[in-house]
């Protein structure tokens, strides 16, 4: 006889949990390892993400312009770091970069050897209503980073990140609010900076 294995929606959601979020492709330089502070970041979508962000990058737009603030070209160097209250007000490119920023440092990597990161985000995925409320649904922002020296071009690591932000029913749906976009973007930066610091629990 066989039997069927059923996997509820909240088992589902346990297991993807349990999955690690990152996934290193090449080991990190330990000599940059709570020694560095990241110095440039450039951010690249593939195609599908890109189209995934369009109504994202329109958000973006409107809460600009809502605010009285020109337009911004995000192929364009900023000539002056904004506020983090008009990050929502950004191209994704340059809230990602600020916000890599603002995080590592608040980890402490504020010094030492000067990094560059590459992040090539290959995917978006926001959370469906109606899978919501049947089986669970998720948002998720993925891609590689890729850490090398800007001076040089060495490369000093790789790794693979997967933020994934269950959902499940409507409830689930109306707790996680707005700013979708900046809170992936976070999460993301949070999982760079671990992986950029010793961990003292293996000391």
């Amino acid at each position: 006889m066989k039997f069927v294995r059923v996997i509820t929606p909240a088992a589902a959601l346990f297991v993807a949990a349990c999955v690690s979020p990152v996934e290193v492709l090449q080991p990190i330089s330990p000599a940059i390892k709570s020694a560095s502070q990241v110095a440039d970041v450039e951010v690249k979508l593939s195609t599908l993400a890109r189209g995934a962000m369009a109504k994202f990058e329109e958000k973006a737009r409107e809460k600009r312009t809502a605010a009285g603030l020109p337009p911004i070209d995000a192929s364009a160097e900023m000539t002056s770091r904004p506020t983090r209250d008009h990050y929502s007000t950004l191209p994704f490119e340059q809230m990602f970069e600020l916000v890599v920023q603002d995080v590592t440092r608040e980890r402490g990597l504020n010094g030492g050897r000067p990094i560059k990161l590459n992040v090539e985000i290959d995917t978006l995925k926001t959370a469906n209503a109606g899978m919501a409320v049947l089986l669970g649904s998720n948002d998720q922002l993925a891609g590689v980073v890729k850490i090398s020296d800007p001076a040089n071009g060495e490369k000093l690591g790789e790794f693979y990140v997967d933020v994934i932000n269950s959902h499940s029913g409507l409830l689930g749906l109306a707790m996680r609010g707005g700013g979708i976009r900046e809170e992936l973007a976070e999460e993301f930066a949070i999982h760079i900076s671990r992986q950029l610091t010793v961990d003292k629990k293996s000391k």
